[in-house]
């Protein structure tokens, strides 16, 4: 494994104390490191902080996408394991914003680099099945792909106000990250995630994990975060007062103050 080629395929940038306890911020649907931005200020000054972009997206490798490689969870984990690795991250805490949380539980139980875990809008499927209440019905899935295939922008500026919480602001940045991400890339990890399912690992997380779920989430119902809570051995589970999907960019002190109470309880346990 090259370390180099490791950084530069996914846009490695660490941030912070050098010498504090480690935080990898990763990120979910529709964005780049970026979107971290607003929280990093809550963490800098303690934390070492660890930012990475998903193949496909931000400032990654253009040339290591493989639409038939990153049709699956495993490719985006892989190299979130390689991170950890080149790294050589010790107790390290994964923030997993939406599919990345799925990312974050795979990895805690294939690694003893990760000590804990926050799923951010997190979930362990986002489809329907047999009682299980995912949010999202397969013909919902379908269709919502055939949107993104019919008009992308049209697409864009629909479910743009859902994920950002309604805050017109907030939308229109969404809408815009989206916007510089090629439509191909945004339908294959759309259905990706859709098709990702880790319900069966949660009992082998051994790790703390908070779960932080936000009211009127498009993407990840109170419904997915209350299963996660109940399989996970050491789940904690925290609402924040605020809508949507993106609590990092809305109300980033909120989302912040959150995961170091979190921390803080960890570290005094």
């Amino acid at each position: 494994m090259n370390a180099d080629a490791v950084i530069r395929r996914n846009n490695v940038r660490v941030l912070g104390r050098p010498d504090g306890p480690v935080l990898v911020l990763v990120q979910g649907f529709g964005c780049d490191q970026v979107v971290w931005d607003p929280i990093l200020p809550e963490f800098t000054d303690t934390h070492r902080v660890v930012l990475l972009d998903h193949v496909g997206t931000g400032g990654a490798d253009p040339e290591a996408y493989d639409p038939l490689r990153y049709a699956s969870l495993e490719a985006y984990l892989a190299d979130l394991m390689e991170v950890l690795e080149v790294l050589d991250l010790q107790d390290a805490t994964i923030v997993g914003h939406s599919i990345a949380g799925m990312m974050g539980l795979s990895a805690a139980t294939r690694t003893p680099r990760i000590g804990r875990l926050v799923l951010l809008g997190g979930t362990a499927r986002y489809l329907n099945d047999d009682g299980y209440v995912g949010g999202f019905e397969p013909a919902e899935a379908e269709e919502l792909l055939r949107s993104v295939d019919a008009n992308y922008p049209l697409w864009v500026a629909a479910v743009a106000p859902g994920v950002a919480g309604k805050e017109p602001g907030l939308s229109s940045y969404f809408a815009d990250r989206l916007c510089r991400l090629h439509p191909d890339y945004v339908r294959d990890f759309l259905q990706m995630s859709l098709a990702a399912d880790v319900r069966h690992l949660l009992p082998r997380v051994r790790v703390p994990a908070l779960v932080l779920q936000t009211r009127d989430d498009p993407l990840s119902p109170a419904s997915a975060s209350n299963y996660l809570f109940e399989h996970l051995p050491a789940g904690t589970r925290t609402m924040l007062a605020v809508r949507g999907n993106l609590p990092h960019l809305s109300a980033p002190r909120l989302t912040a103050q959150a995961v170091h109470d979190f921390l803080k309880t960890e570290r005094h346990a």
